[in-house]
Parts: structure tokens; C-alpha cells; sequence
């Protein structure tokens, strides 16, 4: 359920028009979270790291240059990539109720 909310609120963000610094708040939480959720194995922590680093650098620069918003686009990027390429969630497991056959009594 989290991972669900996360991820939409990431996506929103990552298509938004324009960005704005309070809008910031609205996911830095969130990124360790959907860096970390269990999405691509060979990510290496160090690149998760990085990543998170890049993303505080690009929203830190003020004003904002094309380095710092390619920046963030191109982790967003590799996020989204992520996140898309994760194997699917679990479903819940469905109650199993054991068929017994029925005995018939007259025989």
C-alpha cells in the first residue's frame, strides 16, 4: 500500500510542469524508500546514494541551472526505471478452503 502511494506521488512529480522548492518536501521522505523498495538488484547502494546526493544538489542550486535540472531528470529517470522494471508485488494469499468430498449416507 505504501509503495503504491509513494510510487504516484513520485510519478506526479517527476511529470510535474514546473517544479518548486516546497514541492521538495512533498517526496525527499519517500525516495530512500522507492531507492531501496526492492526494485532492481544490481543497483549498487553507493549509486543509491549518489542518487539521493544528486537529487538534494538539484534542488539545493538556486536558482536553478540546466545542469542541476538535468540532473534531477536523469534521476528521476533511473528511479522510474526502477521502479518499472521491480518484479510485481506480491498478491494476497487467497483463502484456501479445503474441498472434502461429500460422503452420501445411503450407501
Amino acid at each position: 500500500m505504501v509503495l503504491i502511494l509513494f510510487t504516484s506521488n513520485f510519478i506526479g512529480m517527476c511529470f510535474s510542469r514546473s517544479l518548486h522548492y516546497q514541492f521538495y518536501v512533498w517526496y525527499f521522505h519517500t525516495l530512500p524508500y522507492l531507492l531501496w523498495s526492492g526494485g532492481v538488484k544490481k543497483l549498487a547502494h553507493l549509486l543509491r546514494v549518489l542518487i539521493l546526493g544528486l537529487i538534494e544538489l538539484s534542488w539545493n542550486t538556486y536558482p536553478s541551472t540546466n545542469s542541476s535540472s538535468a540532473a534531477l531528470h536523469v534521476c528521476h529517470l533511473i528511479i522510474l526505471l526502477c521502479l518499472w522494471l521491480a518484479p510485481p508485488l506480491p498478491s494476497a494469499p487467497a483463502e484456501t478452503q479445503e474441498h472434502t468430498p461429500v460422503k452420501d449416507k445411503s450407501q
